[in-house]
């Protein structure tokens, strides 16, 4: 808000109407996943340092009539996050037909012009370059790091319609090999995205994170176990690298390599690992 009333102050008329949100909690308390333009906490690495960051919805609307999640755009480093809003505000503002809607917009000009438009503010600097980029707002000149064992701004703690576990992730794998042996490879691709994203949710739901999406299963994998250290060095950058695969050009040998990957990550999530190991592994010891 102070962005809009002071550097961006040129957009103010123009963002009037825009739902423009930002939560650092698992749980969405504050409605990011159907704003137009939502932010949500995440966190990236660099240098060995951890650094702040969001990922990016865009396009969501919650009208009685129209109502949709918004699209994960990409993570970008928090200190960019009025760079991100000054170019998305000045592409609809150049880009905008008659009384179009923001959401009407961005999902006419499509994702991938709008990854490409803001690809360049993904970029990390590295720390002597120039170091607020590690420091989070409001906590300058404190290292920052992501915490486990914290509860949301809520308080409370996110409840799934159904507790997920590994024989979900299994029967998208089993769905992703029967699209492969039928050389349906699109097909094939996108179930075992879903396959890994499913089996990310189980170590997530242990510590009351609930995803809205596959790709945010997958992100908050990254940033609560990988980027811990949790993983022991393990599965470094698996959201881009899901990512990656499922956008590969959809023929047997991309089909065959996303597979192969969702097949070991599915069996990495099965078992307990980083500090659940040792608690798990004793209560099961002792059952």
């Amino acid at each position: 808000s102070e962005s809009l009333s002071g550097e961006l102050a040129a957009f103010g008329e123009l963002a009037r109407n825009l739902k423009i949100k930002i939560s650092g909690c698992p749980n969405g308390c504050a409605q990011h996943a159907i704003a137009d333009i939502g932010f949500h906490a995440a966190a990236l690495s660099e240098g060995g340092r951890t650094v702040p960051a969001h990922l990016l919805f865009i396009g969501g609307r919650a009208a009685l009539d129209d109502a949709d999640l918004g699209r994960v755009i990409g993570k970008y480093p928090a200190r960019n996050g009025v760079a991100l809003l000054r170019r998305l505000l000045a592409l609809y503002r150049d880009e905008r037909r008659g009384e179009e809607s923001f959401p009407e917009c961005v999902s006419r000009i499509g994702d991938a012009r709008i990854k490409e438009l803001l690809e360049p503010l993904r970029a990390v600097p590295s720390y002597d370059e120039d170091p607020s980029f590690y420091e989070d707002f409001g906590h300058e000149h404190e290292r920052f790091a992501v915490r486990q064992g914290i509860k949301g701004e809520c308080a409370g703690s996110t409840v799934a319609e159904a507790v997920p576990t590994i024989d979900d992730a299994r029967e998208w794998l089993a769905q992703a090999e029967a699209y492969f042996y039928h050389q349906e490879f699109a097909h094939a691709a996108l179930a075992s995205y879903r396959a890994a994203a499913e089996a990310a949710r189980v170590p997530l739901y242990r510590r009351l994170v609930d995803p809205f999406t596959p790709e945010q299963a997958l992100w908050e994998f990254e940033n609560i176990f990988v980027l811990s250290d949790e993983t022991g060095g393990a599965w470094s950058d698996v959201s881009s690298r899901f990512e990656r695969l499922r956008e590969a050009a959809p023929d047997e040998d991309a089909a065959r390599a996303i597979l192969d990957e969702a097949r070991a990550f599915v069996d990495y999530c099965a078992h307990p690992f980083g500090a659940e190991a040792p608690a798990l592994m004793h209560a099961t010891a002792g059952a």
